[in-house]
């Protein structure tokens, strides 16, 4: 089962995230198992809204999107929602962490929402996505507000795969430093990640580009 594909996505914007009216016509897409696929952004908001198109963010005006092999624009909201909520993982533009949190409690958020387990319970998960993410398990226990700015996005990367999700959206994060790991992690699982690379040499570690053309 390919875990996202999509056909024909239309979807216009008279203004998007405060700028200019965006659209996406006729986009279609199919993202395998284990593979990186990197945007390259278009300056113009077309690469952002087409990601948070194929992460079940924005809902476009028309066409087709699968995920895990269920027509999503076809469900009900509160279905959608779950499975986005189980399926995705994601990385923004900011790292999003509770500062006066440790790193552990952080990454266990979406862990214990999946499991509604106790903390203790997702501990070894934990240490897996700190090992992943290139973080040592003794910064498990460290408030967040006490990392440097490299430790904080790799936190936050941990916590975007600790419930195992099956696809990374990655919109907008100024963390190149990241993509490598995402790709191993990507071989080593099956993960589908989509990532806003921009000309960032990371880019030549993907298994495919996706340039601001390909979305007109």
């Amino acid at each position: 089962m390919i875990p996202l594909h999509c056909q024909h996505i239309n979807c216009r914007r008279p203004a998007w995230n405060g700028r200019n009216p965006v659209a996406v016509e006729d986009f279609s897409g199919l993202f395998e198992e284990g593979t990186v696929t990197a945007f390259r952004c278009s300056g113009d908001g077309k690469t952002g809204l087409l990601m948070n198109i194929l992460g079940m963010i924005e809902r476009p005006d028309s066409g087709e999107i699968h995920v895990l092999g269920k027509a999503v624009l076809k469900m009900e909201s509160q279905s959608a929602h779950r499975l986005r909520d189980g399926a995705f993982g994601y990385l923004f533009t900011h790292p999003h962490l509770l500062p006066s949190f440790t790193a552990a409690e952080n990454i266990a958020m979406p862990y214990l929402r999946h499991h509604g387990n106790s903390i203790d319970s997702a501990r070894d998960r934990i240490a897996e996505v700190l090992e992943v993410s290139g973080l040592p398990l003794s910064s498990a226990n460290l408030a967040v507000a006490n990392l440097d700015e490299e430790s904080l996005w790799r936190v936050a990367f941990a916590r975007s795969i600790v419930h195992h999700p099956k696809i990374l959206v990655a919109v907008s994060p100024p963390a190149a430093f990241l993509l490598p790991l995402a790709k191993a992690h990507a071989t080593a699982t099956g993960l589908v990640v989509l990532w806003n690379a921009g000309d960032t040499p990371a880019v030549a570690a993907c298994d495919g580009l996706l340039a601001s053309e390909k979305t007109k």
